[in-house]
Order: C-alpha cells, then sequence, then structure tokens
C-alpha cells in the first residue's frame, strides 16, 4: 500500500520530495502553501498534487471561526502522514489555565492541530528553526508536546536537533551545517506496546564513524564552465580588494599568533577607549585586538598603508563590517607557509567576514549571504545551494524565477536527506511498539 502525505506550508517542496522518494514511497494528496513563487515551483515539479494556498479555508470559515471537525475531514484527503515545516509565533501566555488549545490559539500551529484532530494520520512530522528547542522555548515546545499527547500521540519530551553535515552521504547527508529541530509523533492504538517515547535519532552528534570534516564542498559544485552565466556569481572588484587584503594579513602574522577571536581592525589602538557599560564580551574584544596589534604593530601598521585591488582601497576605506575578520581554518591551514585564504570558504556577514575550511558550507539563509567557494572566486549557485538542500538541480533548473527568489526559497527549505533520515526512524520506532 502506497503512504500518502500531506505537506503543510509546503516551501518548494521538501518534504514532497523525501517522503516521495526511493525507499519511501509516498503519495501527496494536498499540499498547502502560501507564498505564489513557491506554489509555481512546486506545481511544476509536481503538476499533479492539489496545491491550497492558505491553511485556513481547510479549518476557518470567511469569518475566521473555526470550522467543525466534520467539515475538515471533509476538505482534507485521509493520509498517513501529515508533515510541516510549520511558521513558530510566540504562544501566547494569557489564558493558559484555560488549556492546551487556548494557549496555540490564533498560531498556525493550532491549525496543524486541528488537521490532526480530524483526521487523526498515523504519523505527525514536525520541522522548525534551532531556537524552538532553545532555553526561551520551553513553554512552546512543552505545549507542542503536550498537545499531540492530548490527541494520542506518541512523542519524545524533547525533540531531534539534526543538521545535514553530521550524516554521511550514505544516509542523506550532505555538506551544510544546518541545525534544524525535528518533532516526530506516531499515533498509539490499542495494538502497541506501552514504552517511555524515547528520541528517535542521533541528536546533535555526527553519525556513528563520520567525521563531518571529511566533506569537500568542490564536489557538489558545478564545473564553472557548464555556468552559462557565471560572471554574475563572481566576487566583485570591491569584494576581491577585501580578500585580497585579509589574505595577505594572514599570511604575514607568524606561525600560531593568528587569532582565533574576531579580528577588528578599528580596535587596533594601543590603549583601548572602553565606554562605559560594554559588555563584558566586548570589553574582552576590545583588549584582545588592542594587544594583538601592539605586539605586530610594524607589521600592521605597513598593512593599513596598502591599497588593494583594482578598487585601490585602503583597509581603512573598508566598510565597517569589512574591516572585522574572523579566522576559522586554524586546523586546515596551521601555519603561515600553508595559509591561503583562497583555498577557504567565504562568508560575507553583516558581522564580519568569516573564512573556514572548504569542507561543510554555514546554513543557507533566506537573505543574501551566500557562501563564497574561494578557490573559484565566485558565489554558489542556485542549483549548487538546491544540491546542499538535496533537491535535485535538474529538476528545479528551469523553474526558478530570479536568484533572489531562489536563494530566499532554498533558504527557508529543508532538507531532503535530513527529512528522509528522520521519517525513516520515526517508521521504524512505531513498527518496533507494535505488539
Amino acid at each position: 500500500m502506497t503512504l500518502k502525505f500531506v505537506d503543510l506550508f509546503a516551501g518548494i517542496g521538501g518534504f514532497h520530495q523525501a517522503l516521495s522518494s526511493k525507499g519511501i514511497g509516498g503519495e501527496c494528496v494536498l499540499a498547502v502553501e502560501i507564498d505564489t513563487d513557491c506554489q509555481s515551483v512546486y506545481q511544476a515539479n509536481w503538476p499533479k498534487t492539489t496545491v491550497v494556498g492558505n491553511i485556513r479555508t481547510l479549518t476557518q470559515d470567511e469569518d475566521g471561526n473555526d470550522l467543525p471537525i466534520s467539515r475538515i475531514r471533509k476538505l482534507v484527503p485521509d493520509h498517513d502522514v501529515l508533515c510541516a515545516g510549520f511558521p513558530c509565533q510566540p504562544f501566547s501566555k494569557s489564558g493558559m489555565q484555560l488549556g492546551i488549545r487556548d494557549q496555540t490559539r490564533g498560531t498556525l500551529f493550532f491549525d496543524i492541530m486541528q488537521i490532526v484532530q480530524a483526521k487523526k494520520p498515523t504519523f505527525v512530522l514536525l520541522e522548525n528553526v534551532r531556537n524552538l528547542a532553545g532555553p526561551r522555548h520551553v513553554e512552546t515546545m512543552r505545549t507542542i508536546v503536550d498537545s499531540l499527547r492530548l490527541e494520542g500521540y506518541v512523542t519524545a519530551d524533547l525533540p531531534i536537533v539534526l543538521s545535514p553535515h553530521l550524516l554521511p552521504p550514505n544516509f542523506g547527508g550532505a555538506p551544510q551545517s544546518r541545525e534544524r529541530v525535528f518533532i516526530a509523533a506516531w499515533l498509539k492504538t490499542s495494538k502497541h506496546k506501552i514504552k517511555p517515547p524515547q528520541p528517535l535519532a542521533i541528536d546533535r552528534q555526527p553519525f556513528p564513524n563520520w567525521d563531518p570534516m571529511n566533506w569537500r564542498i568542490e564536489e557538489y559544485l558545478d564545473d564553472d564552465s557548464l555556468i552559462s552565466n557565471l560572471d554574475q556569481y563572481k566576487i566583485r572588484e570591491d569584494e576581491e580588494s577585501w580578500l585580497l587584503a585579509w589574505n595577505h594579513f594572514i599570511q604575514m602574522i607568524d606561525d600560531d599568533n593568528l587569532p582565533g577571536f574576531p579580528i577588528w581592525v578599528d580596535a587596533f589602538v594601543t590603549n583601548p577607549k572602553v565606554p562605559s557599560g560594554t559588555p563584558k564580551w566586548k570589553q574582552d574584544f576590545l583588549q584582545k585586538n588592542s594587544d594583538f596589534y601592539v605586539q605586530h604593530k610594524t607589521k600592521i601598521d605597513a598593512w593599513l598603508k596598502k591599497k588593494w585591488g583594482k578598487s585601490r582601497l585602503t583597509v581603512l576605506d573598508f566598510p565597517p563590517s569589512r574591516r572585522k575578520f574572523e579566522w576559522q581554518a586554524r586546523n586546515w591551514q596551521p601555519t603561515k607557509k600553508s595559509r591561503d585564504l583562497f583555498d577557504l570558504v567565504i562568508h560575507f556577514r553583516p558581522s564580519g567576514i568569516r573564512v573556514k575550511a572548504p569542507t561543510y558550507l554555514p546554513a543557507l539563509v533566506a537573505i543574501t549571504q551566500t557562501s563564497v567557494i574561494g578557490s573559484r572566486r565566485r558565489k554558489i549557485t542556485p542549483f549548487e545551494a538546491a544540491h546542499l538542500q538535496g533537491m535535485n538541480p535538474k529538476i528545479l533548473r528551469k523553474n526558478f524565477t530570479d536568484d533572489s527568489t531562489a536563494y530566499k526559497q532554498l533558504g527557508n527549505a529543508v532538507n531532503v536527506g535530513v527529512v528522509k533520515f528522520v521519517a525513516q526512524k520515526l517508521f521504524e520506532a512505531e513498527e518496533a511498539n507494535r505488539g
């Protein structure tokens, strides 16, 4: 029998690709996605799937009143798995004495639970950002778990926190550090044993016998000769100037003296002035940068006067965020002789330029912070980003409207390999608990 699933907050179809892939072979009977650009990509990939724009057309009437369960049962097809990469608005603490339904009312999680109550699928698989499992969201997490258990579902007290770079390639991993929270639950029936729920998968730890430093990002990139619009991904003249300057910096500092703390050019002074009320962490960075500057003053002063690249800018002419630098490749390039920024992965962040080993990338994000591959002197393309998310670039290639939209969609997407791994663990747990 083919497993059927409903794909809520579907994006461009990460859950769909995972649950319909070889080894699971599911069929999507309904998708819900409000973003019209995402709808276009989704329907181009899976034209036979019905896509609804707003989940509340399934859970509320035109006046915003909750639909009766009997009506939701008719609107939503029968399915075995309900999956959702749902938005997580803060759950109001007002009215908590009225019960779980009132804690979630008004949030989109409440709409998910309306469908769960109406259809009682065998499995529920939810995905959210890492912060959902953080200390500030303990009550939110507790509410989600209690809501599922109130409807008869078995789920662990704590969610799974997993990133694709922690899984080896043969288990769906990919070279991207992207921690996400997964809440996996199955419906307990009289057929099931009574066992305390346990986490279903590894939690923030590499897969046994797998070292994430074994990743090589080059293996996930297209050959430059195959990229027809290559020039638009190459770094700009000013960006190259920034990198040339910082490459010289890491090569001029003596072995073992390159700091692990963030380097702030504006803090290169002999006597730091720390304003009253400055946070302790910032005081510490200011002092460390001052000490470092004093130790290497002659070299740094000469470096600050140089002009770099075609733009002929000095470091002091760089934008403030480009006068900050984070060296995170000490183990990859331990000595001055071995250091070359253009052999590394570069990230232009609001907090500064960060470089790291060319193993796995930082998480794709929905805003423009696209990783730069130093050896290629270019950003990754949307299709390479799709590859990192476990999606089939050949399917997506003709359906993206523009690069900006594509990066946004991929930054908001779920990782296909991780979803498939967690889903299979969920199915195995349910099977193991049958009497």
